[in-house]
């Protein structure tokens, strides 16, 4: 839970206690006195490179929830009943709203159970729209791009239990984020946490900011919108039948199509709200419930471009390790700057990229000084993290405002191409004799980019 001054949960409870036994305000500030928590974080503080945009605190969820912490008229009012003896039963906690993770509030690590819990394990992967493809040349090595594909899949694994806790595990050298970091979340919470690999630290992504953490490895907040809801269909993915949904904001559109899969009880709902949330939508859209998991799901953005996301397996289990799907574990420590960021950025070894050609064309003297003598300079003068693309595979991410060279690519044509991960800026692409310097962007005024 989240530490402070008394959570919501007790004093809602408290107050509709003493409404129910006639406790006067001056006695109920009393009790409220006698069970009080001592809290108090300090600010936090978000990156150091992030967008001139970014805000500090998250943008309030926006339909509010109940006001918890005013007394009921009476008893029945708050749901509370008696037992035969006459003592009134407190409702189960969990039937209260999620409370948001704040970006200055230190969270307890939960408790580790004993028990194996019961949910699905997926596999998916992200799909991207609009990739070039190799020229046709007799010199492309059709099977090594092939295999520099299978390198550079956009996988992940997904550990959803029953009981409410979801674990996505990225899979791929080519994610913003690197491989075996993760993205945990709680279904009575708003928001997530991102854990480096190896899950010794942590840090908050309060709601509205999971998109910038998976499309531009930051910590921003995006406003979130109600947004509208049309039903799209029915269809059939993995082998459960599905429903198809449309949700549209001011960001863009997602079609998510969630399968009926009871096993995984709360958890199917955490990973929706999640994937509604990347769309701009309050994770709080009814679309989103108990037994349902998302298979698949496609963003079209409003200004173009998008990005597709589908389920490739699904294993149903009993035996999911309690201890890796707390959230945070035990003995993590928070970060409260920062992401898990692999080194240097480029996806493929120059062996790898080598393979690309069977032979290096002889190659007219560079028209640009600035070119490298061999591979290329790839340059952003952006304030996104931009993909650059080689033959149709990602080959390199590139922060903004920086560099990144690239040894590998024997002299010849190639395909090329800019993008961000979710595809909401998508370069058109163009053919390129390396060696070369390849640039996106302008440099921004005064040092002072827009927010993208």
């Amino acid at each position: 839970m989240i530490e402070g001054r008394g959570s919501r949960r007790q004093l809602a409870a408290r107050a509709a206690l003493a409404a129910a036994i006639g406790l006067g305000g001056a006695d109920l500030a009393l009790v409220a006195a006698c069970d009080s928590t001592s809290g108090g974080a300090g600010a936090g503080t978000f990156d150091a490179g992030a967008s001139p945009n970014a805000s500090i605190y998250p943008a309030p969820l926006v339909t509010e929830a109940p006001d918890l912490d005013a007394a009921a008229p009476d008893a029945s009012a708050q749901g509370l009943v008696a037992d035969p003896s006459g003592r009134l039963l407190v409702p189960d906690a969990s039937a209260l709203p999620p409370e948001p993770l704040q970006p200055d509030t230190d969270l307890a690590a939960e408790p580790l159970g004993t028990k194996d819990l019961a949910g699905v394990t997926l596999e998916g992967s992200w799909r991207w729209r609009d990739v070039p493809q190799a020229p046709r040349a007799p010199e492309v090595a059709v099977e090594g791009v092939k295999e520099a594909q299978k390198l550079t899949v956009l996988a992940f694994k997904v550990d959803l239990s029953d009981s409410g806790r979801m674990r996505l595990e990225h899979a791929s050298r080519a994610l913003p984020l690197p491989a075996r970091s993760e993205i945990r979340a709680r279904v009575d919470r708003w928001g997530s946490l991102v854990m480096w690999p190896g899950a010794a630290s942590f840090r908050v992504v309060p709601p509205g900011a999971l998109r910038t953490v998976i499309g531009e490895r930051r910590v921003d907040v995006t406003p979130l919108s109600v947004g509208t809801v049309r039903a799209a269909g029915e269809g059939k993915r993995l082998g459960v039948p599905t429903r198809k949904v449309d949700l549209a904001s001011s960001l863009g559109t997602l079609r998510i199509e969630l399968g009926k899969v009871p096993e995984a009880g709360d958890g199917g709902a955490v990973l929706c709200r999640a994937l509604v949330e990347i769309a701009g939508v309050d994770p709080r859209s009814p679309v989103c419930v108990s037994g349902e998991v998302p298979l698949g799901a496609a963003y079209a953005w409003q200004e173009g471009g998008g990005i597709g996301l589908e389920m490739t397996a699904m294993i149903k289990r009993t035996d999911l390790a309690p201890g890796e799907l707390l959230v945070p574990p035990p003995g993590a420590k928070r970060e409260r700057s920062g992401l898990p960021i692999a080194a240097g950025g480029v996806f493929l070894t120059r062996e790898e990229l080598a393979a690309f050609r069977s032979s290096a064309l002889p190659m007219p003297a560079k028209p640009d000084p600035a070119a490298p003598g061999e591979g290329f300079l790839a340059v952003n003068r952006s304030d996104l993290l931009m993909y650059l693309l080689l033959d149709g595979v990602p080959v390199v991410a590139v922060p903004p405002l920086a560099e990144r060279y690239v040894l590998g690519p024997p002299r010849g044509r190639y395909g090329v191409a800019w993008r961000t991960f979710l595809g909401d800026r998508i370069g058109a692409p163009q053919t390129l004799e390396l060696p070369a310097r390849i640039v996106y962007g302008v440099t921004p005024d005064a040092g002072a980019p827009d927010g993208g």
